[in-house]
């Protein structure tokens, strides 16, 4: 797994409170939604606020689909490309992007 990746998963428990999830079984493959991690519709709502206060980037209505939001891969894929698209984070700091 990548460092965002990683990163990620770990936010992610965090935020969403999976206290019932093994970080080492969550991998670049794991589907966020249905099987593997069994995210619901309040999740994604909490993802895409997660995404937008800690990178940046606020995720449009055309984005929310399993290409975005497929895998934890799919999710972190999507984040590295769309780097300080859009907004500054919440502390009004820019996310650099990734080069």
């Amino acid at each position: 797994m990548t460092d965002l990746e990683i990163e990620l998963r770990d936010k992610l428990i965090a935020r969403l409170d999976l206290k019932d999830v093994d970080p080492s079984q969550i991998t670049s493959a794991s589907r966020l939604f249905g099987e593997d991690l069994g995210l619901d519709s309040i999740d994604a709502l909490e993802l895409e606020v997660m995404i937008q206060e800690h990178w940046g980037i606020q995720i449009k209505a055309s984005e929310r689909n399993r290409s975005t939001f497929g895998t934890l891969g799919d999710l972190a894929r999507f984040i590295q490309a769309n780097l300080g698209r859009d907004s500054a984070r919440e502390d009004g700091s820019r996310v650099p992007k990734a080069g």
